[in-house]
């Protein structure tokens, strides 16, 4: 299953992170660990939801949180 979100969202999610971080060894650091989260706490993922605008909060809270 998360096989399938990695397939369909993967590219964008990438390059969100390359667009949040300074290089792409950080960007690659925040997209292996968005996708730990979602695997994580996929059993709270509302499926009613979209999935996309979830997996962009999640990726965006850990870029945030680095920063502080």
């Amino acid at each position: 299953m998360i096989d399938q979100y990695i397939r369909q969202y993967g590219k964008r999610l990438y390059g969100l992170c390359l667009s949040l971080c300074a290089n792409t060894f950080e960007a690659d650091d925040l997209y292996q660990d968005t996708w730990l989260q979602v695997v994580r706490y996929i059993d709270k993922y509302d499926r009613s939801r979209p999935f996309e605008p979830w997996l962009t909060r999640i990726c965006v809270n850990l870029y945030r949180n680095r920063l502080r």
